[in-house]
């Protein structure tokens, strides 16, 4: 299965976190150190990113197995997740297969590739054609044509498919996202016990443009799931 590399800051119930493509598991530092103190933060490179293993399937799907990999190694018996981005649909993903996922906060999640806003779709059209001449010779440039491209492949979750999914779940979408808000929508209508809210002033990235409220939103779903 290849190695896939994980780093453990503080103590507590576990909180797997999942980053966007072609991120890692350092977009989550700020947020592992605010939340060490009440949770166990399991910050995840995945396949094809960071210190993890650059080859086998890139797909949602195998990458959720490469976080059930993690999970058993941990033996854990119980976990959440926060997912950005490709982790949000990494954590849907993981939420039909792995009955040890028990809430999940998805930061701007898509149910499908056309839920992307078209120019960002253009744009990774063009960008998959400009990484061409470098991939002769340069295998960064290789893996992120490869990782570019995937977005234009996957997600494709299916209502019945988000129907199935019965676990607690926090959606939040930035307000100027390049996901359109009627898929966030879509998502959180079919999602049965789903709470969505938008963070103002927001772009895709709320992390950055956003830290503090998004954290304050992430905090308190946590603590509602588990007081």
């Amino acid at each position: 299965m290849g190695k896939i590399y994980y780093e453990r800051i503080g103590e507590g119930r576990p909180v797997i976190c999942l980053h966007g493509n072609q991120e890692n598991r350092t977009i989550f530092y700020e947020l592992a150190n605010a939340l060490k103190d009440e949770y166990q933060m399991i910050l995840i490179d995945s396949r094809y990113h960071g210190k993890s293993v650059k080859e086998g399937e890139l797909s949602l799907s195998q990458m959720s197995k490469d976080v059930m990999s993690v999970v058993n190694s941990l033996n854990l018996d119980e976990y959440d997740v926060i997912g950005f981005s490709d982790g949000a649909n990494i954590a849907l993903t993981l939420a039909l297969k792995d009955s040890r996922l028990k809430n999940m906060v998805l930061l701007a999640p898509n149910s499908d590739v056309k839920a992307l806003k078209w120019p960002y779709r253009l744009l990774m059209r063009m960008q998959v054609i400009g990484y061409l001449p470098f991939c002769l010779y340069h295998p960064v440039a290789r893996r992120k044509r490869k990782l570019t491209k995937w977005m234009l492949e996957e997600p494709h979750f299916s209502e019945e498919m988000l129907q199935k999914i019965k676990i607690p779940t926090l959606l939040l979408g930035g307000e100027r996202d390049m996901i359109k808000e009627e898929d966030f929508l879509r998502i959180s209508s079919l999602l049965p016990y789903c709470k969505y809210e938008v963070i103002a002033n927001s772009s895709h990235f709320m992390m950055i443009d956003a830290f503090p409220v998004v954290l304050k939103k992430i905090r308190g779903f946590l603590y509602a799931c588990h007081r």
